[in-house]
């Protein structure tokens, strides 16, 4: 029963769909081929690519879905398959807090005490937030320190508010001063989808709905309410999977305590409602110019010194074509969102099987993009 189990297991990660723009160049199409020369090699190795588009000049070239969307029962990905963004999330909830900035209902420089009571350290900023520089603690640590479960039977689904509650009562101290460093936190994001909240009095899941989602036709994008298991209202929803402790077979990696965060992380979404936002953002649609150049800016610290961070996005080198991009992991899930400003290109990249080889799609996917060549290694 194992061998028959895994048999059908292998037979269908590599149940794959891709496709070329019947509207793109040849050239491009003949790029699109490498992309599937890309997946069909990392077939043979046994590796799936997840779920990969790639657009050129505002149009997809190549759009792939290569993997398990669930493994009980076993269902393959396609593409309308939903993935956790991990920390990809990050860049809707600063666009969230640039909203509320273009209505004139916070400001990037207040203070954070001023709009959460309850928060405990005063000089620290939204901007500081937004750029990973305020020096507080990790709230993931904080919980497994500190969370003790009133239920032994039960698995408890902690969000923002429960996290935040534990982690005032811990009171844990600022690492460095605001503005001192840059060090890359998921407990400023959180805090910030708080402040949305606060600002807006709505629930951050109805925010970014109404203010983001449905006005781009983000139809298959949600912060998602974290449930264990199948969820008739999300059919399309991909599971985190690994391979087990014996490597003969695959067990879920999709729970954790803090799976109900908001702000970090928690929404999910597809490749091609993805590739509304990149295109969205480019044509300003989502918030004016103005501020946007100022998110996809590099960061500055207190003695001038610049870090290569704006607001959600990492900025991309100077010396090449103008781009902000994102990774995010998180349980099973590895993403990752690269947009190039001038030339309306970029790609997607969503994985949900606890792999380690982003950083080999992304070269290869550059490799293709700037080469026209794909180098198997």
């Amino acid at each position: 029963m194992k061998l028959f189990f895994r048999y059908i297991l292998f037979s269908l990660i590599f149940i794959s769909f891709s496709s070329c723009n019947q509207n793109v160049s040849s050239l491009t199409c003949s790029q699109a081929n490498k992309y599937s020369e890309f997946i069909s090699c990392m077939k043979s190795k046994g590796l799936s690519t997840g779920n990969i588009l790639v657009y050129e000049k505002g149009e997809i070239v190549f759009q792939s879905s290569n993997g398990l969307r669930t493994i009980d029962p076993i269902d393959s990905l396609t593409l309308n398959s939903q993935f956790r963004l991990a920390s990809v999330s990050k860049q809707f909830t600063s666009v969230a807090v640039m909203k509320l900035k273009l209505e004139g209902k916070l400001d990037y420089d207040q203070k954070v005490s001023s709009i959460l009571n309850d928060f405990p350290h005063e000089n620290i900023t939204i901007k500081h937030l937004l750029q990973h520089t305020s020096g507080i603690a990790d709230y993931i640590k904080i919980i497994s320190q500190d969370y003790v479960p009133q239920n032994s039977t039960k698995r408890d689904i902690l969000g923002n508010d429960e996290i935040l509650d534990i982690f005032y009562n811990s009171n844990p101290k600022l690492k460095f001063k605001p503005g001192e460093k840059y060090e890359y936190s998921n407990t400023g994001y959180l805090v910030l989808a708080s402040i949305v909240e606060e600002v807006s009095k709505q629930h951050f899941r109805e925010f970014l709905k109404e203010n983001i989602f449905d006005p781009l036709n983000m139809n298959n994008t949600l912060l998602y309410s974290y449930k264990e298991g199948y969820d008739s209202d999300m059919p399309n929803r991909v599971f985190g999977y690994s391979l087990n402790e014996e490597k003969d077979g695959y067990e879920l990696n999709d729970y954790h305590v803090v799976n109900d965060v908001r702000g970090d992380g928690g929404i999910y979404s597809t490749i091609n409602d993805l590739f509304k936002w990149n295109m969205a953002l480019l044509d300003y649609k989502v918030v004016p110019k103005k501020l946007l150049d100022e998110a996809w800016r590099v960061g500055t610290l207190n003695n001038g010194e610049d870090f290569g961070y704006g607001y959600g996005w990492v900025i991309g080198d100077s010396s090449k074509p103008k781009s902000v991009f994102h990774s995010g992991g998180w349980v099973g899930f590895v993403t990752y969102l690269y947009n190039e400003i001038d030339t309306k290109s970029g790609y997607v990249i969503l994985t949900n099987d606890s792999s380690r080889v982003l950083v080999d799609i992304i070269n290869s996917i550059n490799s293709i993009r700037e080469t026209g060549k794909y180098v198997s290694k």
